[in-house]
């Protein structure tokens, strides 16, 4: 695989999970609330109670892996763009650099 075909991928599973953590979050936000505050003041007060036929202990653990997924993604994204990240520093300290000089 090349570089391109695996940044591409890298991006696409970011996305997805990125989607996934914030759907469940907002699930856990807003229908699921522990605290009873949920979409509309309701909520969840117990654990047993469904959203879509999956509980909120089974949300939970959706929102954990996604999140994780996405934190490691995202460590491998930027892996993968070091030398343009260290170059655009490069790039940017060296005009601030002539800036700087009177």
């Amino acid at each position: 695989m090349n570089r391109t075909a695996l940044n591409l991928l890298v991006d696409l599973i970011s996305f997805i999970a990125f989607l996934a953590s914030t759907a469940s979050g907002l699930v856990l936000l807003w229908a699921l609330s522990a605290a009873g505050g949920g979409f509309r003041g309701g909520g969840a007060t117990l654990a047993g109670e469904l959203f879509l036929g999956i509980s909120r202990p089974e949300w939970i653990a959706l929102h954990r892996i996604a999140s994780l997924i996405l934190a490691a993604l995202i460590l491998l994204h930027i892996a993968l763009h070091w030398h343009w990240i260290r170059n655009r520093w490069r790039r940017i300290s060296d005009k601030t650099s002539v800036l700087a000089e009177p």
